[in-house]
């Protein structure tokens, strides 16, 4: 599976495409599984119950499923054009939105994090819905185009989640904004530098994402112990 001309045409023009289904809902409902299992293990080594409020990060090293699905060749085909030379995990991590919870996560870009750690040109990321998404439930608000303006201003906000948020974003931009629902399965393929957003879950069901970031596999480190070389660049591209 890679993406078409037109896919790719909207991320290059967007700095976000919807993939659907790349995964069938069995294989979600698989991951929802392990996800559970991996918050009560967390949640009982801390002394607290299991909430589906709880993030999960490091998922690429977590345990032999969220492994598999953060080096998933669907995956990987998916990217390559974009991440490249050669591809390598940043980060890998479970983003919940637990039923009516008013938490929102601040417009920001995800390079406002990562560059804390190394610097990518090509850096962007996958965001697996492990349920239907829509704007109801949490679902994210991307403002297309956005990505072509390189890294915004931001400061940390003091409530809420992604606390780092763009500092005074144009409003004619945030206007252009657009929440997209994307069904159990599908796949966003999204830059590190597109502004997004998502709002408070209004309804009575969890929406989980799985998401993984990928960068070339020229650029040194990424989030800790994360960062795996998936793809090897061509020994051209190291001249």
């Amino acid at each position: 599976m890679s993406l078409n001309q037109a896919q790719r045409q909207s991320y290059d023009d967007d700095g976000f495409v919807i993939i659907p289904k790349v995964f069938s809902e069995q294989e979600c409902d698989d991951i929802n599984d392990e996800i559970d299992r991996l918050i009560a293990d967390d949640a009982r080594a801390q002394g607290l119950d299991a909430h589906p409020r709880m993030w999960l990060m490091q998922l690429g090293l977590r345990s032999d499923i969220t492994k598999r699905i953060a080096s998933e060749k669907r995956l990987l085909d998916l990217v390559e054009e974009i991440v490249n030379p050669g591809i390598a995990i940043y980060s890998a991590k479970l983003v919940p939105k637990a039923p009516h919870n008013e938490e929102v996560c601040h417009w920001h870009q995800d390079d406002m994090y990562y560059q804390d750690n190394s610097i990518s040109p090509v850096r962007m990321s996958i965001w697996l819905a492990l349920q239907d998404s829509f704007e109801d439930n949490g679902a994210v608000h991307f403002v297309p185009g956005s990505h072509k303006q390189g890294l915004h201003p931001w400061h940390e906000a003091e409530d809420n989640h992604c606390r780092r948020t763009l500092t005074h974003p144009e409003q004619s931009m945030l206007d252009q904004a657009i929440c997209p629902s994307v069904a159990k399965g599908s796949v966003v393929l999204f830059s590190s530098f597109v502004w997004h957003y998502s709002g408070p879950n209004k309804t009575d069901q969890l929406r989980r994402s799985f998401i993984v970031s990928y960068q070339d596999a020229i650029t040194q480190g990424g989030n800790g112990d994360q960062w795996k070389i998936l793809r090897p660049a061509p020994l051209s591209a190291h001249l």
